[in-house]
């Protein structure tokens, strides 16, 4: 029961972190779960959920890892070979020895195969971290690629590196030959292992198709089972899952090159499921580093043996050795063809983006726990606490580094309200909604209203939010202005009798003068209340129920039709046609006969599929005038399909 609350606490500060992120949209998510995690730990002291570093990477590396792959853009991938084998191999390599030797240096006491260890923990970026923050700032396409490509291959190569730091310090000797020819065992083998895997999982959906077995559910859930599978399959062998699961993915995303019906449809379940699942497993990790930090910082903190100002002086001289090698290892290799540019400072900018968005994360951490508390001759490696929070330290600030100075060296990501083309979509949509009113006759203008109500909220769900409460603030007082006027005039004029009209009279001023708080409603006010006092005076004879009906009908119906008429007249430049059109709709009276309510829902259903066929044609339309792009063109379809789909299935 416990561990089911502490993981139900968690799931709901992924939750958390996802609508605090709106309101701060400076911090990058990773920071704000990990805030969240330190917070978790404040009722759950006496209880830890503590995870072994190999359940850590099934349960939750393992599939991330295979989602990343298999949605990757295998072409661009593929072009940027060299410099993701630079950075994933190479450069993780060098890490390793360099890092290793500076560790030592800065700590005599702590042997090699220790630093080592320390820097192979510290040697490989996290892919999760790396998108996360890249969603903040615009990064280039090819430079995107890159970063993607490492965290994919140099989990692996890091994990090996680590894990052969491990095995010197716990026994003590080390074979360049055996480290090398192993690396290259368990590489090739979880290649092989993940892309078979993946291939006879392709060849047993098909043969259970071909008997009718297969549907759907069974495909999406042998999808979701199949990273962990392949997973545990690789370490039984004995060769790396990491680098098994990644191209486990990359063969599954085969399967969805054949173009069909059939087809189309999974990829779009699969989408929306792993959507899901890829979402909460990357909160859950940052999560749980954030609940990891309290217990490790107390650990330190109560060793006698290690200085907290020496602790903090270790973490940034560390940092900035790692960075350092990073900002080197990119300049050599002059940025990897990309961005070559003559101007220098342009090419420094792409060099520093490249340093700074190494961020360390998950399999850093992972890593530092596995760390041996005692060593094979049973005397305790007293320094693990010392490195653990090294290695979370580094985390840290590697990750605050990359979230405030990102920006500095690449312009900020256009938010999913302020996207370039959303102007062309609200065009597209608006000339839809001008189809349909040309469509309107007596008989379907109510389900003709539904269809269009549907595309102005679309169109008010794209303008800019703040804009569009303050225009229905003023269209709404507008409103209850144009109802008071015509509630006084038809007192004035007799047609209603005072004693009906001042409720309504007395309600309307009111709701001004807070709104407003202009002095002329406070004037009527007064007015009222005066007039509440003659009314009472001049006892005023008594209405029968009837006529009381009739008069509240005459007045509700006069408003109504008062407001209709001034919001038809309405200039367009004024308010947003949407907006007025919402408000039309409100206050509009059903005319006509009425029709079944089955007829009814029918032809709304017959004018959805004709609008979303138009806003298709309006969509190609626009791409071949140029007004928007390739991928404009291919979001907007994404998006009608889904709608589409989402028709189909209440048929």
């Amino acid at each position: 029961m416990e561990i089911f609350e502490i993981i139900l606490f968690m799931l709901s500060a992924v939750f958390i972190s996802n609508v605090l992120s709106k309101f701060i949209p400076n911090i990058a998510f990773p920071l704000i779960q990990i805030v969240l995690g330190i917070c978790l730990t404040l009722p759950f002291a006496s209880h830890s959920l503590e995870l072994s570093p190999e359940l850590f990477l099934l349960l939750f590396m393992a599939p991330l890892l295979f989602n990343d792959a298999a949605r990757v853009d295998k072409g661009a991938i593929w072009g940027l070979r060299k410099p993701i084998l630079l950075m994933s191999l190479g450069l993780v390599f060098m890490t390793v020895l360099l890092l290793g030797l500076f560790i030592h240096w800065l700590l005599p006491g702590l042997p090699y195969a220790a630093a080592f260890a320390l820097a192979a923990a510290l040697g490989p970026t996290d892919a999760v971290a790396v998108g996360a923050l890249a969603k903040k700032v615009k990064v280039p396409h090819s430079i995107m690629h890159t970063l993607e490509g490492e965290s994919l291959i140099n989990d692996a190569s890091g994990l090996v590196s680590f894990q052969f730091a491990v095995a010197a310090l716990l026994t003590g000797t080390f074979s360049i030959v055996d480290a090398g020819t192993s690396f290259i065992f368990q590489s090739v083998g979880g290649v092989l292992v993940g892309s078979v895997l993946s291939l006879l999982k392709i060849v047993l959906m098909r043969w259970l198709r071909n008997f009718g077995v297969e549907n759907e559910v069974s495909y999406v859930l042998m999808e979701i089972l199949l990273p962990f599978l392949i997973f545990m399959a690789a370490e039984e062998l004995g060769v790396n899952g990491i680098l098994a699961v990644v191209f486990g993915g990359i063969v599954h995303s085969l399967s969805y090159k054949k173009l069909n019906a059939e087809v189309a449809q999974l990829k779009l379940l699969s989408r929306s499921t792993w959507a899901i699942i890829s979402y909460s497993l990357n909160g859950l990790v940052f999560v749980l580093l954030g609940m990891q930090l309290p217990k490790i910082l107390v650990t330190i903190w109560k060793n006698e043996f290690v200085n907290n100002g020496m602790l903090i002086l270790y973490i940034v001289s560390i940092t900035a050795v790692l960075l350092g090698l990073r900002l080197i290892w990119v300049r050599l290799f002059n940025n990897f063809g990309t961005e070559r540019i003559s101007h220098g400072g342009k090419e420094w900018k792409t060099t520093f983006l490249y340093t700074i968005a190494g961020v360390r994360g998950t399999i850093t951490l992972v890593s530092a726990l596995s760390l041996p508390f005692v060593l094979s001759d049973g005397t305790l490696f007293a320094e693990r606490d010392l490195l653990l929070s090294i290695a979370a330290g580094v985390i840290l600030l590697t990750l605050l580094l990359a979230n405030f100075t990102l920006p500095l060296f690449a312009p900020k990501a256009v938010s999913g309200k302020e996207r370039p083309a959303v102007a062309e979509e609200i065009a597209i949509l608006r000339r839809v909604t001008k189809k349909l009113r040309e469509k309107r006759t007596e008989d379907n203008q109510e389900a003709v209203g539904r269809v269009i109500r549907t595309y102005n909220d679309r169109i008010m769900s794209l303008t800019r939010s703040g804009e569009m409460r303050q225009d229905e603030k003023k269209l709404r007082r507008m409103i209850l202005d144009w109802q008071l006027a015509d509630t006084l005039n038809l007192v004035k004029q007799g047609k209603v009798k005072l004693r009906i009209a001042y409720p309504a009279l007395w309600r309307l001023n009111r709701k001004l003068f807070i709104m407003s708080r202009e002095k002329r409603y406070r004037r009527n006010l007064l007015y009222i209340r005066l007039l509440k006092k003659r009314f009472h005076a001049e006892h005023f004879h008594l209405l029968t129920a009837a006529e009381r009906r009739e008069q509240h009908k005459k007045l509700f119906r006069s408003n109504r039709a008062f407001i209709l008429e001034r919001l038809k007249d309405m200039d367009e430049s004024t308010f947003p046609r949407e907006l007025v059109e919402m408000f039309i709709m409100l206050y509009q009276r059903k005319e006509g006969r009425r029709k079944a309510k089955k007829d009814t829902a029918r032809e709304e259903r017959n004018l959805l599929y004709f609008a979303i066929q138009t806003e298709r044609d309006y969509i190609q339309q626009f791409f071949e005038k140029g007004k928007i792009s390739r991928n404009d063109m291919k979001r907007f379809r994404e998006n009608l399909l889904a709608i589409e789909n989402s028709l189909s299935l209440n048929d």
